[in-house]
């Protein structure tokens, strides 16, 4: 399963909201596409709350304010183990040339 494209801009007001968590920041981390999802209308649906478990995120290239990325988010596994569900889902972010910019890994789980 997978969402449609969205495109999202790095603004000053999100890199600002990001510092305000996490401090100043010299140059945006890797894990900083991970906000987009606020952005990104998942079609998938988790019975409860989602735990973040594991993350793993990769840029191939500096994040800027500015800069927009084409976002497209594929949930690649769900698994059941006991009463457990997980789920693995993975941002990736392409430049405008449809270059990819970064990928961001996630597992949740859930209760």
């Amino acid at each position: 399963m997978k969402t449609e494209k969205t495109l999202v801009t790095i603004t000053e007001e999100m890199v600002l909201n990001y510092e305000v968590i996490f401090g100043k920041q010299n140059k945006l981390p890797p894990t900083f596409p991970m906000i987009f999802y606020r952005y990104i209308n998942v079609p998938w649906d988790y019975k409860t709350a989602p735990i973040h478990r594991k993350q793993t995120c990769v840029c191939h290239s500096e994040l800027s304010i500015g800069e927009s990325y084409h976002c497209v988010v594929t949930l690649d596994q769900v698994k059941q183990k006991g009463k457990y569900m997980f789920y693995t889902q993975s941002l990736v972010g392409y430049n405008l040339e449809g270059s990819e910019c970064f990928r961001c890994v996630s597992e949740l789980v859930v209760h």
